[in-house]
């Protein structure tokens, strides 16, 4: 199974310190992408469009291995268990395999 390393600041809604958390993080890619119709986290233009998509828990689990903050405030100002996916731009991605 493949994954994705974040290596730079993602795009998106949520505030920048918590878009810098990802940066390191190594999150499995999903096998089969949900699809669906893509928007932000907090509604409105996706930022991510066409990226990797990942798994939410495990991302979020991931990111709390790094920056428990960062996964705290995910956790905090969302129900995590809406969002099935996260996707993450292909420029702040490197694949892993």
């Amino acid at each position: 199974m493949s994954s994705i390393k974040i290596i730079a600041t993602p795009p998106g809604q949520a505030p920048k310190w918590v878009r810098d958390g990802w940066i390191g993080v190594e999150i499995p890619i999903l096998k089969q992408p949900t699809g669906g119709i893509q928007m932000g986290v907090c509604g409105g233009k996706a930022e991510n469009a066409g990226g990797h998509q990942v798994a939410t828990h495990e991302a979020v689990e991931a990111l709390r291995k790094k920056s428990p903050e960062a996964a705290d405030w995910w956790k905090k100002n969302f129900s995590l268990a809406s969002i099935s996916s996260l996707v993450f731009s292909k420029d702040v991605c490197q694949v892993v395999e």
